[in-house]
């Protein structure tokens, strides 16, 4: 086998990874949702949250950052 037709070979099974490889990043959004719904976690968020944020006056939060 010569030289060029080596490479040419390489360039295409290098190309035919990339093309795999990006095709599987998309399969993965659908992979996700059934492993999800199969195995009941909750992987997605149910909507926007309703609910409110109450402050405790009385609670003393303290905060140090260490660097």
């Amino acid at each position: 086998m010569s030289e060029g037709t080596s490479l040419k070979r390489l360039v295409l099974r290098l190309m035919l990874l990339t093309v795999v490889m990006f095709a599987f990043g998309f399969a993965l959004v659908p992979i996700y949702d059934v492993m999800c719904k199969a195995f009941g976690i909750n992987g997605k968020t149910g909507g926007q949250y309703e609910g409110s944020q109450v402050s405790d006056p009385n609670r003393v939060v303290k905060v140090q950052f260490m660097s």
